[in-house]
């Protein structure tokens, strides 16, 4: 069997994958009716419409946070020491297996994003009407907006399974990790803009999550979407490596 299928085989066997999916969809059809209360009337911005289904009622999605602390915790179970060994007997070649953890993540958090969206529409429809999804379809930005969720959901998740990989999902680690987008950048920015000369300033901007909200942004300075999209892969892909070199060498 190879690692792909074996990796697949076993996620779907787990309850947890299936609860931890569900869970991540109704928090962010919670979060999206907060976020359509919250706004009174169909937005008639350009993109805006399209923004309030994707990202929630703040700045970064509620949805990346959420699955990035859960790829990580649920790192944690087969990271024991007594676990590790059975899943090296079946799969010996660890670059194979880490390979195969990360592309079964990817594709169950494209699927998740996908449905997320899904949901967050049928929510806004109760809310609104039909008004308000099918203003969101028909905008410009919505392609690239919806394009740049999915990729985003993708990167975070593959983000977690790093976090999870080099910390054993330790909870703590994996906490601190999701609270970088819901405040701590925000901190350092504040930190940075109070006490850092004007020319390094700017440097605020690259910050990975900061920069990747930028991948659903419809107007306003700041990085391009592709510019954000970039920092925050190339972030995610220097952690990945990290991970993989860690896991390669980690005692059983």
């Amino acid at each position: 069997m190879s690692a792909i299928r074996y990796e697949l085989a076993r996620a779907r066997t787990l309850r947890g994958t299936w609860c931890g999916a569900l869970a991540l969809l109704a928090l962010s059809a919670a979060a999206t009716w907060v976020a359509v209360r919250q706004a009174g009337a169909v937005p008639v911005g350009s993109g805006e419409a399209v923004r309030l289904l994707t990202a929630g009622p703040g700045r970064t999605p509620v949805l990346i946070p959420a699955i990035l602390v859960t790829v990580a915790l649920a790192c944690a179970r087969e990271q024991r020491r007594e676990a590790l060994p059975t899943l090296l007997l079946a799969l010996p070649r660890r670059t194979r297996v880490y390979t195969a953890k990360l592309a079964g993540t990817a594709l169950a958090a494209a699927s998740i994003a996908v449905l997320a969206v899904a949901t967050d529409a049928a929510v806004a429809r109760v809310v609104f009407g039909g008004m308000l999804p099918r203003t969101a379809w028909t905008e410009g930005p919505a392609p690239r907006v919806l394009a740049g969720f999915v990729a985003y959901t993708m990167l975070a998740a593959v983000l977690g399974l790093a976090i999870g990989m080099i910390s054993r999902g330790a909870p703590l680690i994996a906490l601190a990790a999701a609270a970088l987008p819901l405040g701590g950048e925000r901190l350092i920015a504040s930190a940075v803009r109070a006490g850092a000369p004007q020319a390094y300033q700017d440097f605020v901007r690259y910050l990975p999550f900061r920069a990747a909200d930028r991948m659903l942004s419809v107007s306003g300075s700041g990085l391009a979407p592709l510019a954000g999209a970039a920092v925050f892969t190339a972030t995610t892909l220097v952690v990945t490596v990290i991970a993989m070199i860690t896991f390669a060498r980690r005692r059983a």
